[in-house]
């Protein structure tokens, strides 16, 4: 009996919009790209994704295990201004936040891999920035092999061979927003600014893993990234 015909149209994790989405978290193939593939919509911004728009798979159950470097949780508090005192780094040409005794990266590893943020609402924003700006730089594989947490759908991006971004990166950090947040789970929306001026929204999904902020791979393969008119609603926040 012969085999039916795979179907590849069928598998979510094989459609452009689970591949888009994934590298998007992390700039995917590079933020220039996500650009192009906005839809433009005359400036218009399509309506806000709800905060569980971002729906991931049954992910390990989250624990609050202290952090792997030691730092400490400081400030609960969602930040609604600006971080004071932010010191920035260039990750590739991304400038990422940096504060490596307060909100992190506590570790930064001779391959370029950041890790090790603060279990704090401001140490969720700055891993989700530094991730977006490590995937940009070209390491979306050292991303999804040691900041995601385990799930089908990170192992199905793995297998995908995560594509390096280009040298040429187009935009940079604007500014943020906080979707949501508890105390094991976040997600960060971070807007982008292209070099032609565009803005992007970029949300991330976070959940405390192991002692770090770890990425959530969503399971429908869409974060919700999309195009904005303007950085209304959200903190401006760059280091360049």
């Amino acid at each position: 009996m012969t085999e039916p015909t795979v179907n590849e149209d069928q598998n979510p994790l094989t459609k452009p919009k689970f591949i888009i989405s994934a590298v998007v978290v992390a700039i995917i193939v590079a933020l220039g790209v996500i650009l192009a593939l906005v839809p433009r919509g005359g400036g218009t911004a399509s309506p806000e994704p709800s905060s569980t728009s971002t729906s991931t798979s049954s992910q390990p159950t989250a624990t609050s295990a202290a952090s792997v470097c030691g730092l400490p949780s400081g400030d609960q508090a969602k930040p609604a201004t600006t971080p004071t005192d932010t010191k920035w780094e260039l990750v590739g040409k991304i400038a990422a936040p940096t504060s490596p005794t307060q909100f992190g990266p506590g570790k930064t590893e001779a391959n370029g891999l950041r890790s090790c943020f603060a279990h704090s609402p401001t140490g969720a924003l700055y891993a989700a920035a530094n991730m977006t700006a490590l995937s940009a730089a070209g390491k979306a594989d050292l991303v999804y092999q040691q900041l995601a947490v385990p799930s089908p759908e990170r192992d199905a991006v793995l297998k995908s061979s995560p594509t390096a971004a280009p040298n040429s990166v187009t935009a940079q950090l604007a500014g943020f927003t906080f979707r949501s947040y508890e105390a094991d789970r976040a997600i960060i929306d971070l807007a982008f600014k292209g070099a032609n001026g565009t803005f992007v929204s970029i949300p991330v999904p976070l959940q405390w893993y192991e002692g770090d902020w770890k990425f959530v791979v969503p399971a429908t393969g869409d974060t919700g990234a999309r195009q904005l008119s303007d950085l209304s609603g959200y903190v401006e926040w760059a280091g360049v």
